[in-house]
């Protein structure tokens, strides 16, 4: 797909993420044990041959550049095209709602403008799945379509998301009759954010998004334009997650404590390519008890844990009992701890003896670096 660029687009509710996007963009969120998110739909675009990719960011985009440096890890540190970090073109983020924001876009007009391929590829940087690309502009190219569509048939977002999904009506031909948002219809499909057209269909929308100060590419343009644009959608039948908020962060991490959801999402022939960090493997000292838990390397445990997610370098104590849980990296653990549904983010330690049992379906989340003692939370 030479002749296709990826644009990864800024997730505007970071505020569905509570605590977790305080230091970050919802990009660089970390999921299933050495990821962040956006290395998903970035290794679909490069496993598809798309050397050219923008991703549109926040200004609280440290740690993505941190993560995502050159690019040389994904091979896109390269002369010609490769790895375009964009800013966002409004600090005020927080209240835009808008699905696929193309301010966004205009405001990196001139990255548009110099590139060079006739396709644009646009994808949420929330979209957990591995897709075979190039299947989706063959399908593009066949039914000569003027936009197309990846969508799920059958996607169950959890009822707090249901909100933010965007819902497709579709004839037996693939063809979009009508696009929702916000509330799906009988029958409807889920999109699934991505969206292949070219990119001077894209760029007239931005001309004309300028001129009426409309700028929201689903309900703007795609949802009035159904009848006059030829809009196919593409069904997807593999492991999705649309991770929207905190709760479906949390669902859809510990879905892949299951072997059948691994295989899916992890086939071999299309790797997920993350930034290398070297380190010792995970070291199970005498007295440890593990049962079906995804540790990265680095981590220490001399306790007991089940059902969790363990980023790299996190330490349990002695007669810690940790259940159900996501411990982000250099998460330290004391002796005789116990946690049960907890998100731990990045540096938090947990002062021996403490208890933290969330008492619904809903996890406790630890910012950043916190300290914890018994009855601190």
């Amino acid at each position: 797909m030479k002749e296709v660029m990826g644009l990864i687009h800024h997730v505007k509710d970071e505020k569905a993420f509570r605590q977790i996007t305080k230091n970050r963009c919802v990009a660089a969120i970390p999921f299933g044990g050495k990821y962040r998110l956006v290395d998903f739909p970035l290794s679909n675009m490069v496993n598809a041959g798309i050397s050219n990719i923008g991703i549109i960011t926040s200004f609280n985009m440290r740690s993505l550049l941190e993560h995502l440096g050159r690019g040389e890890d994904w091979g896109l540190d390269r002369k010609k095209d490769g790895l375009f970090i964009l800013p966002t073109a409004s600090i005020d983020s927080a209240n835009n709602k808008r699905k696929v924001d193309l301010e966004d876009f205009y405001a990196n007009l001139d990255y548009l403008e110099k590139s060079k391929q006739e396709y644009v590829l646009i994808t949420g940087s929330n979209i957990v799945c591995n897709l075979d690309l190039r299947k989706v502009g063959a399908f593009h190219k066949k039914n000569e379509a003027d936009v197309t569509i990846v969508y799920q048939d059958g996607y169950q977002f959890l009822d707090l998301d249901i909100k933010r999904g965007v819902y497709l009506q579709k004839d037996d031909d693939g063809r979009i009759l009508a696009i929702e948002a916000g509330a799906p219809s009988p029958g409807n499909v889920v999109s699934m954010d991505m969206y292949l057209l070219k990119k001077s269909l894209l760029m007239s929308f931005i001309e004309e998004g300028e001129i009426n100060g409309k700028w929201d590419l689903i309900s703007d343009f795609l949802t009035s334009r159904v009848r006059d644009l030829r809009i196919y959608g593409f069904p997807y039948q593999g492991y999705l997650a649309i991770v929207n908020s905190w709760q479906s962060l949390f669902k859809h991490q510990l879905e892949l404590l299951d072997s059948r959801v691994v295989q899916k999402l992890f086939n071999p022939k299309r790797m997920i390519y993350t930034k290398i960090k070297d380190g010792p493997p995970t070291r199970y000292c005498g007295g440890a008890e593990v049962c079906n838990v995804l540790a990265s390397n680095g981590c220490v445990i001399e306790g007991k844990v089940e059902n969790c997610i363990m980023f790299r370098k996190v330490k349990i104590g002695r007669g810690a009992v940790i259940r159900n849980s996501i411990l982000m990296p250099k998460v330290e653990i004391g002796e005789n701890v116990v946690l049960d549904r907890v998100i731990l983010d990045k540096g938090v330690s947990v002062h021996k003896g403490t208890k933290l049992i969330s008492q619904n379906e809903d996890p406790i989340i630890i910012p950043k670096n916190i300290k914890v003692r018994e009855g601190s939370v």
